[in-house]
């Protein structure tokens, strides 16, 4: 058989068939060759030409040929066949024979080979130390890949003392040499001072070194350099440039480096099809970054149609091949029942094992399964352990809860001041959580000294990070004009930030600013929507206001009924107020058949959870004997639980019951007192009780100026009696100059409300000033308590 030679002796480049040009020189003449004048060299070539073209069966064939005639490149070259099973079934075994026969003729490559196979445990029992003497011995005889694979037993301490310094020693060797791998490993200890002192332009000439003579890591790494601006000036272009460079040789980061690119749009158009195609590509390398990048797309249906069940599988490979994040990720589907069956159990065992693998994320997860007993037995103590561990890597997360656990108490011991400085930590890693809890801790002065503008400040960025409650806080803040300038209108902005993002608290806010035209327009039917979202979230307040609205016909239509149901389920929910409303309800038969036993058993509920109004109120039916066994001691006692908290109308009753020794021992002085703290909050029947005791001078030193000065109060309020009393004033001229049209004009309007005697007191004014009489007056009657 005849092959064919390029005539051109520098070139030397042999084919079985003719071609057309020489693809190696372009040159166009060449000679015919008889087979039995090809040399080893020329075996050799054609059997790497075989090997670039897949065709093992012919490249075992040309390095046998090569080998038989002595050629050590050719003898070395078959063993690889040997060991990589090209062309033949893999004999490992037997390649380590033929490398030690080329080796201990001093073949450089074949030593390497063979000093590989004993580090790898190839062929032949591993022994690092047989590995190293091969390594040594090629390095120190300048052969490039011997070097470089010193380097690396140095940086592993594989068969010697580990040692960075040697490991870049080595590759620096190798590099300059021209040896691409080294190039590239070379350059990442510049990146990151690993043996060298860190220096950052020469690691972007190192890679660049290796990028231009094809090497696929070389390339990934120039790229991400790039892209991070490190060395050299931030190009995403020059980014993807690279990482396209290498993920065509596939290379598996390089592939998710450049599916990032496109499915964030850096550098190139954005295309999550094409992002999921890359990360597909690693994936099916097994790269576990590439089947958790995959995974996602499954999950939120990125570039490819979701399929919860497919994104599990995904992770599950990846789990299986120790990735820790991919073992979270499955946790999480096993947490939420997404792509699996559902299992609290299965998710802690993923949390477990990548927690245990220092995964923050899943030490996080693990915690607060830990924390809640789900999936495994409540251990408070092993969850703050947890939580500690993710807060020990700085994250955000762990940082928070730490903080959480020492501001409530949950597994140790409560400790303000501990609790702050984890909440300061975590807000210094970013957490908007941290900052709105630490933002409390300030305005509260918890564990720090108090301060409504640093309180403030923390709420601002976190509702700048679009932290739903910090938003809230910060317009409450605004509302109450602490720590800002009082502004309804930043109230109102930042409660609907918070309400738009499903914030109850701040729907029920936001509410009740457009029930009362407080920073924006009054719009009673906006009032009510936002009622009604929180309602929807069973939000004990949100409940209540719906059902005050329809009680009220506040944006909606009267209806009693329904506003009992609303009551009834902000009752279920445990809000006080609600409580006392329907009790209101049931002992007034509105909207419910009435029944006052029951609604002594809700303001009594209302009562024991320090509700003011309940307590007045179960005070009153005391007093009046309805739905309870009367008893003064009783109302009495429900009288001053309320007025000691400052409410107006118990403050009253329990004044009455001082004023007369009703439930409690008589003291005029005590009952003066008590009236006066609740005409001061605008009681109108205890400004007219107050004015009565000036008029007698009952616990009080007697002052028709005082008593004028009340009853004129009360009177403003709409008080019948007080009407009277201060006609009566005006008619006999009692701490005011007599007027008697005065007089009659107050007589007429307590007539007006059915007050006993008032009616006739208007009639006696008119008779007396038809007849004129000097006695007009003198004998007028007066309407005593």
């Amino acid at each position: 058989m005849n092959y064919y030679r390029c005539e051109n002796q520098d070139c030397g480049f042999v084919a079985e068939k003719e071609p057309d040009v020489c693809p190696r020189c372009g040159g166009t003449f060449f000679l015919m060759v008889p087979e039995e004048e090809l040399t080893g060299s020329d075996w050799v070539q054609m059997g790497n030409r075989a090997v670039d073209e897949e065709r093992g069966t012919d490249a075992l064939a040309c390095y046998q040929r090569a080998a038989a005639m002595d050629d050590l490149l050719g003898m070395t070259n078959l063993a690889w066949c040997l060991e990589s099973g090209t062309g033949v079934p893999a004999d490992p075994t037997q390649a380590v024979v033929l490398y030690a026969q080329a080796a201990a003729r001093d073949y450089l490559p074949a030593l390497t080979n063979l000093g590989y196979c004993y580090a790898s445990g190839t062929g032949v029992d591993r022994d690092p130390a047989k590995a190293l003497e091969c390594f040594q011995k090629g390095a120190e005889k300048g052969f490039p890949r011997a070097q470089f694979l010193l380097a690396e037993a140095y940086r592993r301490g594989d068969g010697v003392e580990q040692s960075d310094q040697e490991a870049a020693k080595w590759y620096q060797s190798a590099a300059w040499l021209g040896y691409p791998p080294a190039q590239t490993e070379l350059g990442r200890c510049l990146e990151f001072g690993t043996g060298v002192t860190q220096n950052l332009s020469q690691a972007v000439k190192w890679y660049t070194a290796a990028a231009e003579q094809g090497h696929a890591p070389g390339q990934c790494c120039l790229g991400f350099l790039y892209e991070s601006g490190q060395g050299v000036d931030q190009s995403w272009q020059e980014a993807v440039r690279w990482y396209q460079a290498s993920a065509e040789q596939g290379y598996p980061r390089a592939q998710c480096n450049l599916a990032w690119c496109y499915e964030h749009g850096e550098g190139v158009e954005k295309d999550q099809a094409e992002a999921a195609r890359l990360y597909r590509e690693a994936a099916d390398q097994d790269y576990p970054r590439g089947l958790l990048c995959l995974g996602f797309c499954y999950e939120r249906g990125r570039g490819v149609p979701a399929d919860k069940a497919e994104a599990a599988r995904l992770y599950r490979r990846g789990a299986e091949l120790g990735d820790e994040d991919a073992m979270c990720c499955l946790g999480f589907l096993y947490e939420t029942g997404e792509g699996v069956d559902q299992s609290w159990e299965e998710a802690v065992n993923w949390y477990r094992r990548s927690a245990e693998a220092g995964s923050a994320r899943a030490q996080c997860n693990l915690a607060w399964c830990l924390e809640n007993g789900k999936g495994s037995e409540q251990d408070l103590t092993a969850a703050l352990e947890w939580y500690r561990k993710a807060a020990d890597q700085g994250d955000a997360r762990g940082l928070f809860s730490v903080a959480r656990f020492y501001d409530y108490g949950i597994g140790v011991e409560a400790d303000a001041a501990e609790a702050v400085r984890w909440y300061t930590k975590a807000a210094e890693a970013g957490s908007a959580a941290a900052m709105c809890d630490l933002g409390v801790c300030y305005e509260r002065g918890e564990g720090v000294e108090q301060s409504w503008e640093k309180a403030a400040e923390l709420y601002r960025k976190a509702a700048e990070r679009e932290n739903a409650a910090g938003q809230c806080n910060l317009g409450f803040l605004y509302e109450i004009g602490k720590g800002v300038e009082q502004s309804w209108t930043e109230a109102v902005k930042w409660y609907g930030a918070a309400a738009r993002q499903g914030m109850s608290r701040a729907q029920c806010n936001l509410g009740w600013c457009y029930e009362n035209g407080k920073g924006v327009e009054k719009n009673e039917k906006r009032a009510v929507h936002w009622y009604r979202q929180a309602a929807d979230q069973g939000d004990a307040r949100g409940l209540f206001c719906m059902g005050v609205c329809t009680k009220r016909g506040i944006g909606l239509e009267r209806d009693m009924a329904q506003a009992v149901t609303w009551y009834q389920k902000a009752v279920d929910a445990g809000y006080v107020a609600a409580m006392c409303n329907l009790g209101v309800c049931y002992e007034n038969g509105e909207g419910v058949e009435a029944d006052v036993a029951k609604a002594a058993e809700l303001y009594r509920m209302a009562a024991e959870r320090k509700d003011a109004a309940g307590q007045c109120n179960l005070g009153y039916l005391y007093e009046t004997g309805r739905g309870v066994e009367q008893s003064w001691k009783e109302a009495a006692r429900w009288y001053k639980e309320a007025a000691d908290q400052g409410y107006a109308r118990a403050q009253c009753n329990f004044g009455v019951c001082c004023e007369f020794g009703q439930g409690v021992a008589k003291d005029v002085a005590k009952a003066a007192w008590l009236y006066r703290k609740a005409a001061e909050q605008g009681d109108r029947v205890a400004a007219c009780n107050l004015g009565y005791l000036y008029e007698t001078g009952v616990g009080v030193g007697q002052s028709w100026t005082d008593a004028v000065k009340w009853y004129r109060q009360a009177v403003e309020s709409g008080s019948a009696r007080a009407q009277y009393n201060l006609a009566w004033c005006y008619e006999h001229g009692k701490g005011v100059a007599q007027d008697l049209g005065q007089a009659r004009e107050l007589y007429q309007a307590a007539a007006d409300q059915n007050y006993e005697g008032a009616r006739e007191a208007v009639d006696r004014l008119a008779a007396d000033s038809k007849k004129g009489g000097f006695l007009r007056g003198l004998f007028g009657g007066r309407k005593d308590r």
